[in-house]
């Protein structure tokens, strides 16, 4: 009987002891488990705010894209060329190619800009480069422009190439003959021994200026 009662005893005894380490274990299970969730919700949190503060930085950084101003096909012609000798000297010739380009747009047009080059005939080299900006033409408007170039005798390609807002639009052409004209004159030169000699000199008179063609075309559609 005393033994039948001792092994009940350790029996129950066991059984407190294993609830007991069950209840432990799952009390730290229940802890772990709660440290878990608590860290991953700090995870999400912290995603989350890293992707919200990436999206509003890149926002931030992305310039947006303006759209520049949409001008006619064809709205810039050049109706008239004019050039104009301003001076000369024995080697060369200056003259201003003037010109008159018109915007039919019913808006203002963009910023122009005109660069000549003038390029020897014979070798096709341009010897000389000249850029002059002109700016915006107002609508329906027509503006002068003047290029100053310098000739020596030789035949020359004048290239002149329009650009609004950096953009060539249109491109012309000129083709310019300068030559210098001479004349003898009987100049008077005393000699050592009081007399006088008559000697023929070569005097300029001016330059000729031929311009034997001219045109101008649109480049871009």
């Amino acid at each position: 009987m005393f033994v039948f009662c001792s092994e009940i005893s350790e029996r129950f005894l066991t059984l407190y002891i294993s609830s007991k380490a069950n209840i432990k274990l799952g009390e730290l299970f229940m802890k772990i488990s709660k440290k878990t969730k608590k860290a991953g919700a700090l995870a999400m949190t912290t995603s989350i705010v890293a992707i919200v503060l990436l999206v509003v930085f890149s926002t931030m950084m992305v310039k947006p894209i303006v759209a520049g101003p949409q001008f006619p096909a064809e709205h810039l012609f050049v109706d008239a060329t004019y050039l104009l000798k301003t001076d000369e000297t024995n080697e060369s010739v200056n003259i201003t190619c003037t010109f008159y380009l018109t915007n039919i747009w019913e808006k203002e047009s963009g910023e122009i800009k005109a660069i000549a080059y003038v390029i020897e005939s014979d070798n096709n080299f341009a010897v000389y480069k000249e850029t002059v900006e002109i700016g915006i033409i107002e609508a329906n408007s027509t503006a002068e422009i003047e290029i100053p170039i310098i000739l020596s005798n030789n035949s020359y390609k004048v290239e002149i190439l329009l650009f609004e807002n950096n953009k060539l639009v249109i491109k012309g052409k000129l083709i310019i003959n300068a030559y210098p004209v001479y004349s003898w004159r009987d100049v008077e030169h005393v000699t050592p021994g009081g007399g006088v000699t008559i000697i023929k000199e070569q005097q300029l008179d001016g330059w000729n200026i031929y311009n034997s063609a001219s045109e101008f075309k649109q480049v871009r559609k």
